[in-house]
């Protein structure tokens, strides 16, 4: 990558079309859908525009991550001091790995906007529709402490969780582009992710009983029937099968 030095457009650039190739290669091999759009998203990006430029986490963005984000409909930006990410620490491979990955990261949001974000329409639909008692109670939960004037409505919560399990996919298929290519330290930045309520490894776990072919499937032909909530149920109901097959 670069070395000590904050990235420059130019290296925004050579890692955007470094993980085209990566995801292609990973699509190709695995006979998965990472990108279903991948080489129209390719030719949207060779005019795009590529930043790179300091960040502050948690801009607030449907696209954003503490490290890079995407601008509809073809602009890339990664946080110029990624080289330095693992400071005070001085962790080998692991800033050129984090840049690679939020670079995949971002391609596979421009790729959802090539697809007219699909995933992201059909799970705000699908959480309006089957998920009324979750949106009445978050609703109750944020007008208790406060937040009353950022999420006012049940059509404001459902289009902030269907954002979540967009990121949420975006990650997952992220890691799976990137543990294809062996990646290093990939699993290190996959632990990072792991803090919040729906973390990606929601995903990796379900795949670890099902197969990754079914949580594609579930990402894909299943969009508008599965959300963040259904795959928390899904999550909590392999946890309980699994316990009852060590009690019994």
């Amino acid at each position: 990558m670069t070395g000590r030095r904050e990235l420059t457009p130019s290296d925004v650039r050579g890692l955007v079309f470094e993980a085209l190739d990566v995801i292609a290669d990973a699509q190709s091999k695995l006979q998965l859908p990472i990108c279903p759009h991948l080489e129209e998203t390719r030719e949207r990006l060779r005019g795009g525009e590529f930043r790179a430029e300091p960040f502050i986490a948690d801009r607030g963005g449907p696209y954003d991550m503490d490290h890079g984000a995407f601008e509809p409909p073809s602009t890339i930006i990664l946080d110029s001091s990624l080289p330095f990410c693992d400071w005070p620490l001085s962790i080998p491979e692991f800033p050129e790995a984090l840049a690679r990955y939020c670079a995949t990261h971002e391609v596979i949001h421009a790729d959802d906007h090539t697809g007219g974000d699909r995933l992201l329409r059909e799970t705000r639909g699908h959480i309006l529709r089957e998920h009324g008692d979750k949106l009445e109670s978050g609703m109750f939960i944020i007008e208790a402490e406060g937040g009353g004037d950022s999420i006012r409505s049940w059509e404001e919560l459902a289009e902030l969780w269907a954002n979540q399990y967009v990121d949420m996919v975006t990650h997952y298929r992220s890691y799976v582009a990137l543990r294809h290519r062996r990646l290093p330290k990939l699993d290190y930045i996959w632990a990072g992710l792991n803090k919040d309520f729906f973390p990606p490894n929601l995903l990796t776990r379900i795949e670890r009983q099902r197969g990754v072919e079914y949580v594609f499937d579930v990402i894909e032909r299943r969009a508008g029937s599965y959300c963040l909530i259904d795959a928390l149920r899904e999550f909590e109901s392999i946890g309980e099968r699994s316990a009852y097959r060590y009690t019994v």
